[in-house]
């Protein structure tokens, strides 16, 4: 099977190294990580890293909603001009989170930006989404025509929304501990979905790190629900991947 981790924050490993990662790559079927930002001084770390070994790494510039009131003034010059300089760059993480971080019309604005540069660039655009739905849905317009909820841990309705709106679902390992992970995953259509390790967050083990070893778990897991061979759903999840990162 093969794999591309549509989520990862390289940068952020405390217990391994992103090199290690990067080297263990073909032993779990991954093929590409898109590597995802969550504050500036992480645009950096990522352009070394997408520099140094590009048929591996997809970059992906963005400020998460939880950090946008830390950042200094004018990161929206620098971001354009970032994805200026890396056309294959995507725009994220960012997006929208009522339980931990500014208030809505910080966020909703921040968000629009990142949003329009996408449209602006033709960039997929990758957002983050927590009990904030109902935000998204004054603001569909404002969306480019490639995006993804990463980590989508939500219900059927708002997943058949987004899919309405063309955009895809990405899965971590968040959904294997919803009650109504099965009803979810079975009513997306196949050409939708996405998996990701939103590595080093998002364990399923606590105290340990999230990492592309757990694919291939991931993959069976989400065929389990669908019914189906883990190595089918693997090829159209990975044919799904590719159609994401290009830009248009």
């Amino acid at each position: 099977m093969q794999f591309i981790d549509t989520h990862i924050h390289l940068q952020d490993y405390k217990q391994n190294c992103a090199t290690d990662i990067l080297s263990a790559m073909s032993d779990y079927g991954c093929k590409k990580l898109i590597n995802v930002s969550a504050v500036e001084a992480d645009w950096g770390k990522i352009k070394t890293l997408a520099e140094k070994y590009p048929e591996r790494i997809v970059p992906a510039y963005g400020l998460h909603p939880w950090y946008i009131e830390a950042q200094k003034e004018n990161w929206q010059t620098r971001l354009e001009m970032l994805l200026r300089q890396n056309p294959q760059a995507l725009v994220g993480e960012c997006g929208l989170d009522k339980l931990k971080a500014p208030e809505k019309a910080v966020q909703v604005a921040a968000f629009i930006e990142q949003a329009n540069l996408a449209k602006q660039y033709h960039r997929p655009l990758i957002v983050h989404m927590v009990k904030s739905f109902g935000w998204l849905e004054e603001i569909w317009s404002s969306l480019p025509q490639k995006f993804v909820l990463h980590s989508f841990n939500g219900e059927k309705e708002q997943a058949g929304q987004v899919v309405k709106r063309g955009g895809y679902i990405s899965f971590s390992a968040s959904i294997m501990k919803n009650k109504n992970a099965a009803e979810i995953i079975r009513a997306l259509p196949e050409d939708k979905i996405l998996v990701e390790t939103d590595g080093p967050y998002q364990a399923l083990e606590k105290h340990q790190e999230s990492d592309i070893s757990f694919l291939p778990r991931l993959i069976n897991f989400l065929a389990e629900q669908k019914q189906e061979k883990a190595e089918n759903l693997a090829a159209k999840i990975y044919q799904n991947s590719l159609e994401f990162i290009k830009t248009w």
